[in-house]
């Protein structure tokens, strides 16, 4: 699949781990990709979550949904993993291993890399093959166990003024602060409990399809 920005604007990130249990994780996933999500970010990370021949099973099912509704599938630091079930892209943090030859390693999928600070931005100058950046935290999140210091919307501002490269905001984003976010002028926002947590996920879909 060729990238396409458009796809950031509700970028939807979850792995069993998030949730009680692997029926409810595709009960979200399911309802997520009916009701409008634009793409879906497949993580497994931290306590609890998937390895080896189990991670696989779930992620090729992952794979057949999100075929059936038309929504790229993003795999979360796992270059391995997205060939095997014929992905649509790559997203990995600085931290895993060398840029250069994951972004290589990459072939025929598109990617996104993590940028948190302006340091971690200016690492990425003058490489080829990034087709977005992930930047956050934005705001605190309690998603990720090893989650770098929040940046705020000025830090997430500074980023976008110098980036020429599409842009998606997570960490800690919810109902309260998104309209915020959107009015940075980035491409998409990107979040995990804000659906996961919802009461009514179909409704919660549908009011971030409505709002953004």
């Amino acid at each position: 699949m060729t990238f396409n920005p458009l796809i950031l604007r509700r970028y939807f990130v979850l792995g069993t781990q998030n949730v009680e249990n692997e029926s409810q994780f595709f009960d979200i996933l399911t309802i997520a990709l009916k009701y409008g999500i634009t793409a879906f970010q497949y993580r497994e990370k931290g306590d609890g979550a998937l390895k080896g021949a189990e991670k696989y099973r779930v992620a090729e099912r992952v794979r057949d949904l999100t075929r059936q509704y038309h929504v790229p599938l993003i795999i979360d630091d796992d270059i391995p993993l997205a060939h095997q079930i014929h992905a649509d892209g790559v997203h990995f943090g600085q931290k895993d291993g060398s840029i250069i030859e994951n972004v290589r390693a990459c072939n025929g999928m598109f990617v996104g890399v993590s940028v948190t600070t302006k340091s971690d931005f200016h690492r990425l100058e003058g490489l080829s093959g990034i087709d977005y950046i992930g930047v956050g935290p934005i705001f605190a999140t309690q998603t990720k166990a090893d989650a770098n210091p929040p940046i705020g919307l000025e830090g997430l501002r500074h980023i976008k003024s110098i980036s020429d490269w599409p842009i998606v905001a997570i960490g800690g984003i919810s109902n309260q602060n998104i309209d915020d976010i959107y009015t940075t002028g980035i491409n998409g926002v990107a979040v995990i409990s804000m659906i996961s947590a919802a009461d009514n996920v179909a409704d919660a879909v549908i009011n971030w399809q409505q709002n953004s």
